[in-house]
């Protein structure tokens, strides 16, 4: 069971066929042809969105669903194998208490009634870093990618943690995802660090690109930046004068 305010979902029939789940048996990674969906001439279907705030038996088999596709074909979403069931129905648990604090979310965007994107935000604990928020676990299902879901997603934890009053967003992104680095960027987002080969997936190693969007400043917020000075500053000391050990 989810909340929000859904809007009707709907595919046309060969829409509803290419999205389905792989056929039973079918190895991934063997056909890119029928895994990648091919969507140049079919218009974007309508997807509802809701935010979870139960954990029922088809909510954790969809999502089960979505994320054991992604990790499959590689995905950087903090598996390196595919979750098992018991794994999702844990994790979504953790998310449910989590959301039940007002301090994040879980977005589950539906197409045809099943879930086929995800993602959630978190704020940072309350005191210096609470006005914080990282957008994390954004992942769309192999077979619905090109519909836009990536982006309804975005737009929506983007709303909901600015309705909670963030007042800064954060995410990470595996270097080599040029894809969803532009959806990021699209959504007004700009690097800030890269964490180099801060991901390994054996003995492959990839950067870790951060990136940020200020979504709003308090209109008395007194901005320092990295300026010397202020509130738990510290005065650069020179080699030279630092004594040295005698």
């Amino acid at each position: 069971m989810t909340t929000g305010a859904p809007a009707p979902a709907a595919l046309p029939d060969d829409r509803r066929r290419l999205t389905g789940d792989r056929p039973p048996g079918e190895a991934a990674g063997r056909d890119t042809s029928r895994r990648m969906l091919d969507t140049a001439a079919v218009s974007n279907p309508m997807s509802e969105l809701r935010f979870l705030d139960r954990v029922d038996d088809q909510t954790v088999h969809e999502v089960h669903r979505v994320v054991s596709a992604v990790v499959e074909l590689g995905g950087a979403v903090g598996w390196l194998s595919p979750p098992s069931r018991a794994d999702i129905q844990r994790w979504l648990g953790e998310w449910q208490t989590a959301t039940a604090t007002g301090r994040a979310g879980f977005a589950l965007c539906r197409v045809d009634g099943q879930v086929e994107a995800l993602g959630g935000w978190r704020a940072g604990p309350p005191g210096p870093m609470g006005h914080v928020v990282d957008l994390t676990k954004i992942m769309v299902h192999p077979r619905a990618r090109g519909l836009g879901l990536g982006r309804t997603v975005m737009d929506a934890l983007i709303g909901r943690a600015g309705g909670c009053g963030a007042e800064l967003l954060t995410l990470g992104v595996r270097g080599n995802n040029h894809g969803a680095q532009a959806l990021y960027e699209a959504c007004g987002f700009t690097v800030w660090g890269v964490l180099p080969n801060g991901v390994a997936v054996g003995d492959h190693r990839f950067d870790v690109i951060r990136m940020y969007r200020q979504l709003r400043l308090p209109a008395d917020a007194v901005i320092h930046g990295s300026s010397d000075g202020g509130i738990g500053g510290s005065a650069l000391r020179l080699a030279s004068a630092v004594p040295t050990a005698r």
